[in-house]
């Protein structure tokens, strides 16, 4: 139960930080469309860059879950 549980959280925390860079990245390519009509572009970078940050974040923190899991699963669990 409790490695399931782990594997859940794990995948719901990769699939989080994938759809945050993926918003990221989309916002960052609409800032084109923001710049043929004269808008404000600075909010829309702003924006881009904290969700692409965010993305990466994530992301990173369940691959890092995931190689303490496999390296310390004699242990009995991550961390």
């Amino acid at each position: 139960m409790k490695s399931a549980l782990q594997v859940t959280v794990l995948v719901l925390t990769a699939l989080m930080g994938l759809w945050l860079l993926g918003h990221g990245i989309a916002v960052g390519v609409a800032v084109r469309q923001q710049i043929v009509e004269n808008q404000d572009v600075l909010s829309s970078l702003i924006e881009a860059s904290v969700f692409i940050a965010g993305g990466i974040c994530v992301v990173s923190v369940a691959v890092q879950q995931l190689y303490c899991w496999r390296t310390h699963r004699k242990n009995g669990g991550l961390i």
